[in-house]
């Protein structure tokens, strides 16, 4: 009986030789081929469109027009600007109401009375509504 040795190779590095009959090698071997040839073909005749959203959704296809982007570009050099009129302890608090703490949270952070940073995140609003 002919006999013949297939080597197979894991993901993890490791690789075992099996020992099988000759008949069963080639089987093996054909299945190896047929799968390689289908999918060299599924490979080549597959058609994508970038302007299609169904493939990789829409990371391929932006909605936002050039204006678009100019406008959002602008509105933040505008809130930059509106930051820049207001003192180093209401932008910070006005960033911090912004990452959704509290009053009480951002009085704790920053050491101060809970009725100061409210009051001082009031006089910002009001800055903050006569730039913007």
């Amino acid at each position: 009986m002919d006999s013949r040795i297939l080597h197979y190779e894991f993901v993890t590095g490791e690789s075992v030789n099996i020992t099988v009959s000759a008949e069963i090698a080639e089987v093996i071997y054909d299945s190896r081929r047929m799968e390689h040839a289908s999918n060299e073909r599924s490979r080549y005749h597959t058609a994508f469109s970038l302007d299609s959203e169904d493939y990789e959704g829409t990371n391929l296809v932006s909605e936002k027009t050039p204006d678009d982007l100019m406008e959002e570009l602008e509105d933040q050099e505008h809130l930059l600007d509106c930051l820049a009129h207001l003192s180093e302890n209401q932008r910070q608090r006005i960033l911090m109401l912004a990452q959704g703490m509290s009053i009480t949270e951002i009085a704790r952070v920053q050491h101060a009375d809970r009725t100061t940073v409210r009051e001082s995140i009031q006089a910002a609003r009001k800055k903050f509504k006569k730039y913007f």
